[in-house]
């Protein structure tokens, strides 16, 4: 006697829902993932535009330059600077609340950190 084998009708409508609830939420979430990657591109290039002399309000200002142009959530007062071994370290952590559905949402953490080449 041979026995049938793969998904009922039922089975399938509920797989289709959890894998489309799985990808519709992964979708909400790649812009917050795509601003972090760039907000640590920001903050590598800010790190080294600056020698370890330079003054923080010039270091904010240029920081609040290229992060306008990417449409960042952060600003240059939001950036804590540091001088190790004559480099310059930028480091930045912020909070992205990302809603799903309803009164549903996700909430990330973001901690990003540069060190400067100079």
């Amino acid at each position: 006697m041979k026995y049938q084998r793969g998904l009922s009708l039922v089975g399938f409508i509920l797989l289709a829902a959890i894998v489309g609830f799985v990808m519709f939420t992964s979708f909400r979430c790649v812009p917050a993932w795509t601003e972090y990657f760039s907000l640590k591109k920001v903050l590598q290039a800010t790190a080294n535009e600056f020698s370890v002399d330079a003054q923080s309000p010039a270091i904010r200002a240029s920081f609040d330059r290229r992060a306008y142009i990417d449409d960042l959530p952060v600003k240059g007062g939001d950036v804590d600077i540091s001088k190790d071994n004559g480099k310059i370290g930028l480091s930045v952590a912020y909070q992205r609340k990302v809603p799903v559905a309803g009164n549903m949402s996700l909430l990330f953490d973001f901690s990003a950190a540069a060190t400067g080449t100079r």
